[in-house]
C-alpha cells in the first residue's frame, strides 16, 4: 500500500478506527451509487473520501459544525455529528478487497487537512440531489 507523506494525528496508523464526529470533522454521508455522482461533480475539488463496501456508504470529512442544516437544503444526505463516529482507514488503504484491501478504505487519497471544503460539497450535493418533494420527469 502507498505511503502517504503528510496527515492529520488523529489518522489511524494500523488499522480503520472509529474517530469521533465533532472533535476534528463531521461526515457526509450518502449511499455509494449517489456518492459516486458526487465525486464525479466535484472531481479535483473534492476532499478525502472514505467509502464503506460493506455498508455501501461514501463519507466526506468536514469541518465540525460546517454542515449544520443541511439535512433541510440537502434532502438524503445524513450529516454524522457527534456522538456518532466515522469508521477511518488508515492513510495508505486505498485498496478495495478484491486487491486485499479493506472494505474501509479511502476511495480518494488523504490529504495533509483531510477536509472538503463544504460550499464546494454542498453545491454539489445540491446539483447531484432532488429538489425537496422530488419531482419525476
Amino acid at each position: 500500500m502507498a505511503e502517504i507523506e503528510a496527515v492529520p494525528d488523529w489518522m489511524p496508523h494500523k488499522g480503520v478506527e472509529s474517530l469521533p464526529c465533532g472533535r476534528w470533522f463531521d461526515g457526509v454521508q450518502l449511499p455509494t451509487f449517489v456518492g459516486l455522482r458526487v465525486v464525479s461533480r466535484l472531481r479535483e475539488r473534492s476532499g478525502p473520501v472514505v467509502q464503506d463496501q460493506v455498508a455501501d456508504v461514501l463519507t466526506w470529512l468536514v469541518r465540525p459544525g460546517a454542515a449544520v442544516g443541511w439535512e433541510e437544503r440537502a434532502p438524503g444526505v445524513d450529516i454524522m455529528r457527534g456522538p456518532r463516529v466515522v469508521a477511518v482507514p488508515p492513510a495508505a488503504w486505498c485498496e478495495g478487497p478484491w486487491t486485499g484491501g479493506s472494505a474501509i478504505r479511502w476511495l480518494i487519497r488523504p490529504t495533509p487537512m483531510c477536509l472538503t471544503d463544504p460550499p464546494v460539497l454542498l453545491e454539489a450535493l445540491r446539483h447531484v440531489l432532488p429538489p425537496r418533494g422530488g419531482r419525476c420527469g
